[in-house]
């Protein structure tokens, strides 16, 4: 493991040796894009130039659409015959946070264990990621990423901390040390992670021990229909979200001839409107509160009881808190959650 510091110049020049190599993604602001007027979008884009990429905020996705694409092609079918759609074959080197590489152990999950089959467009990507960690020098608004114990994480191929100047930067692996050779000067910078959050939540697990009784206190609890008129159920909080894995399959046929087409994936939303329409006209959590109900549980209670890991699914990232038109507040929501849960055992040992 070794440090340097490198000037924006030099840093430029270890992008473009890597970008030899690696598809390299990063914050990249999209002009005018954003949640407000003359404001812009920061999402992962491809990046070619060092001064494109954005530090100073927190982006407006996450890496999961490099990983798990917003639409994609998983396969080319002409009546019978069927071909994979082909993906990018070089290696992915990725700038995030320390709350969104710990996402992705939460999508391995979803696609790779939970059931009997490994989803192959998925793994075929998965397969070839490095992430350099974007260290958070303090935290952004909405995070509580050190109550989801997702701050820290080992899973870097190098750390960054930039500067007006350049950057710090801690190399850890040897496949990448070869781009930053003759480049920069010597530091003793070592990765530091935020410690504190300007947000604090508590899960139903540090009141309660058992997820069924969570589940039970809280699904027919009347705290869910404060958001029945608020929420539109617009589905932006999970846009943003980097643990997010709905969607839906539809086949886009060819008008020159109906056997020939492509399947697609596109992602989808458990808060909207129809996300779980049946055949025969059956559909479940109509109102739109019951729909953030079940999302909430899902991400701090069910997902860790049923994938019987220790991690929450939510990562404490915040964006569906930055993107929420109606500025609804999920570690709000957790924290009622908990307070609620944590009334009823009391009163249950008296």
């Amino acid at each position: 493991m070794s440090s340097i510091y490198l000037s924006q110049t030099e840093a430029h020049t270890a992008l473009l040796r890597l970008s030899q190599e690696y598809s390299i993604y990063a914050p990249f602001a999209e002009y005018r894009g954003g949640r407000f007027s003359d404001t812009d979008t920061i999402v992962y884009h491809p990046i070619h130039n060092w001064n494109d990429i954005v530090w100073k905020e927190k982006s407006y996705v996450s890496p999961s659409t490099i990983i798990t694409p917003i639409t994609e092609t998983l396969f080319y079918f002409n009546n019978d015959e069927i071909q994979l759609a082909n993906v990018d074959e070089r290696p992915f080197l990725i700038f995030a946070r320390a709350c969104d590489i710990n996402a992705l152990s939460r999508l391995d999950y979803m696609y790779l264990r939970n059931g009997n089959t490994v989803d192959y467009s998925y793994s075929r990507i998965r397969n070839n990621i490095k992430y350099v960690l974007m260290e958070c020098t303090e935290s952004f608004e909405n995070c509580f990423c050190v109550s989801m114990k997702t701050n820290c994480t080992e899973n870097f191929s190098a750390a960054i901390r930039f500067d007006e100047n350049g950057a710090n930067i801690q190399i850890n692996d040897l496949d990448i040390k070869w781009a930053f050779e003759n480049l920069g000067r010597v530091s003793n910078y070592h990765i530091n992670f935020v410690t504190e959050n300007y947000e604090k939540v508590r899960t139903p697990d540090r009141v309660c021990d058992d997820p069924k009784r969570i589940r039970q206190i809280l699904t027919n609890h009347s705290l869910w229909n404060d958001y029945q008129n608020r929420c539109i159920g617009c589905g932006r909080c999970t846009t943003g979200c980097p643990t997010c894995t709905c969607f839906s399959i539809f086949d886009v046929k060819y008008a020159e001839n109906p056997g020939k087409g492509e399947r697609r994936r596109q992602w989808s939303s458990c808060m909207i409107d129809g996300y779980t329409d049946m055949a025969g006209g059956h559909s479940f959590r109509k109102k739109v509160s019951e729909r953030l109900r079940f999302r909430a549980l899902h991400k701090v209670n069910d997902y860790r009881a049923r994938a019987k890991e220790q991690e929450h699914m939510c990562v404490g990232c915040g964006r569906c808190d930055d993107q929420c038109p109606q500025y609804i507040k999920f570690s709000w929501i957790i924290n009622k959650m908990t307070d609620e849960v944590e009334r009823v055992v009391q009163e249950e040992r008296k």
